[in-house]
């Protein structure tokens, strides 16, 4: 037989830096994977010209409607008449009523995988975002009971994110069916209050923040006439506007519809304090919303402080209310402002999320000016009720509405974000082993964060089964088989806002017919080890990335599920 040549070559990301290559061994033969086709497609695709619009529909009572074509809606942007490339409606009734599949089968101790049959996930992504800072300190417990009482009557297979923000946005949950782990995630200490240093517990953080200054806000100097306020509303407001670039960002990586749930106070206004305009976070806010909707965002924003008698007497209120519809109509969504039910405002956005017509079309208007886009839309049938967003701006998908170029994130970065999907294309099993002790000495190749990781150090052991039906394997002149893939591995804190460390490595071997044919059937071993702090728990990210086709393949492991056993090393 003809030694196995794997060819390597050195390949850099911004955060995942390719190390030293190693060949791939021949797998066990032994058939490994089934593969699972009713699981979501995760394609990576290049930017092209389209505008895509969903469009959800709905009677007089507010109940979703069903059954409609293409030829029943008309389609106008900057009232030119649309033919769109592509027609689609999602129910979630039938989501509901897909049987689940068979259970997983049991893997040995230590040893996960990303083939997991179960109910099958379609739909939208839901991101229930939690904002405490946003939030009175009193309504904070409501929120969280009320959110208990959705989950407890969530409807099978609705895939959720929970998000929290205090003074920075992080993951409490990531994406998952599993109403178990949704309400441990919404009943968690993290989501209770965190008083900033400077705030009284008992004051409400709508009326007073931390005392930080708010880079990027434009504060008209001088005119202030509350200065320690309006630098604590001013932080409030970039901490707000943060979270929103953050949470498009992290959506952008994620293919499909994604709901946001927003449960918070307000979102930042122009600020006028007895009289003084204090700052203007207009245009960021602006290019934020803007952003979540190119990110297939569509926002809800819920007043988690409900109905209130000065509704229609207190100007502030009304303004914060404004500004919350007019958020949620820039991306298609619907703001709740005026009703006590939490758990009923939750479930119809995500209800309504959940029942749409997605529209795709070139847009007739080619040149990339910056201007306004207004879109129309109607159905030919009378009564119904259309909620979609009403337009775009003309924006160079490779900048963001300011004109500044926009960080490019490659599939292994997507497929390596905390909390997001755990994409099938490509099935992968690995066997992570903790080493029992600790060590003074990193591992080679890893690339650790060194603000964040000191010794002593864990050592982690990954050892993978990869199956090579996911990743394209053409064949040469000389009847080989040739493929490129990379795979590594991430470290988070548990809640998802820093990296810790990570390895990489990416392979181009040339196979053998009989090495090809083998590893169809048993998989392809791979080796690598990380750093981890001594103690503590965290996330493990893994995935697998096919250069070639970008197919992915992903899955989390939370350190806390790895009992300590023998280790082996190559160090």
């Amino acid at each position: 037989m003809r030694k196995l040549d794997c060819r390597t070559r050195r390949r850099a990301t911004p955060t995942l830096v390719a190390t030293s290559l190693a060949c791939l061994a021949l797998g066990a033969p032994a058939a490994l994977f089934a593969q699972d086709t009713n699981q979501p497609q995760y394609t990576i695709r290049a930017r092209v010209p389209l505008t895509i619009v969903d469009v959800v529909v709905t009677d007089s009572k507010g109940h979703p409607v069903h059954g409609l074509k293409q030829s029943d809606f008309t389609v106008l942007e900057d009232d030119r008449p649309i033919t769109p490339n592509n027609f689609e409606e999602y129910n979630s009734d039938e989501v509901a009523t897909t049987p689940p599949e068979s259970a997983p089968q049991p893997l040995p101790p230590n040893t996960f995988t990303n083939n997991t049959p179960g109910t099958p996930q379609s739909g939208p992504i839901n991101i229930l975002l939690i904002d405490n800072l946003n939030t009175p300190t009193q309504t904070q417990q409501r929120v969280q009971l009320e959110m208990l009482a959705y989950i407890k009557r969530m409807s099978p297979g609705t895939r959720m994110i929970v998000l929290g923000l205090n003074t920075h946005l992080f993951i409490v949950q990531g994406i998952t069916s599993d109403k178990e782990l949704l309400k441990a995630a919404i009943s968690s200490t993290k989501n209770i209050a965190i008083t900033p240093p400077t705030q009284d517990p008992g004051q409400d953080p709508l009326a007073k923040d931390i005392d930080m200054a708010a880079p990027g806000v434009r504060t008209a100097t001088g005119a202030c006439t509350d200065e320690v306020n309006g630098g604590l509303m001013a932080a409030r407001a970039e901490y707000t506007l943060t979270a929103m670039f953050q949470i498009a960002r992290y959506s952008a990586g994620m293919p499909g519809r994604k709901n946001l749930i927003w449960l918070g106070g307000s979102f930042p206004p122009k600020w006028d304090l007895t009289g003084g305009n204090c700052y203007d976070v207009t245009d960021a806010l602006n290019t934020a919303t803007d952003l979540l909707a190119r990110a297939h965002v569509v926002l809800n924003p819920i007043d988690s402080r409900g109905l209130r008698v000065d509704n229609n007497t207190n100007a502030k209120l009304l303004e914060e209310h404004y500004n919350m519809q007019l958020r949620a109509d820039q991306t298609g969504g619907k703001a709740v402002y005026t009703s006590n039910d939490l758990t009923g405002a939750a479930e119809s956005a995500i209800k309504s999320g959940s029942n749409y017509y997605t529209l795709t079309y070139t847009p007739p208007n080619r040149p990339l000016d910056s201007k306004f886009r207004k879109i129309s839309i109607k159905v030919d049938r009378p009564g119904l009720k259309l909620v979609y967003r009403p337009g775009y701006f003309a924006i160079d998908p490779e900048n963001d509405p300011g004109g500044k170029a926009i960080e490019k994130v490659s599939p292994m970065q997507s497929a390596m974000m905390r909390g997001s999907l755990e994409p099938t294309q490509i099935l992968f099993k690995v066997r992570v082993a903790q080493s029992p002790t600790t060590d003074a000495l990193p591992s080679p190749a890893n690339e650790p964060n060194p603000k964040l990781l000191h010794p002593p150090y864990r050592h982690y052991s990954i050892s993978y089964v990869i199956d090579i039906h996911g990743i394209d394997f053409g064949p040469t002149p000389d009847a080989n088989y040739r493929g490129g893939f990379e795979y590594g591995v991430r470290v988070y804190n548990t809640d998802g806002d820093e990296i810790l460390n990570s390895v990489s490595k990416t392979v181009n071997p040339i196979l053998p017919p009989a090495v090809y044919k083998s590893m169809l059937t048993g998989g392809a071993n791979a080796h690598q080890e990380i750093d981890l702090p001594a103690t503590g728990d965290y996330i493990l990210r893994i995935a697998v990335h096919d250069l070639t086709t970008n197919h992915i393949g992903a899955i989390e492991v939370p350190t806390a599920s790895i009992a300590p056993g023998p280790i082996s090393t190559t160090r």
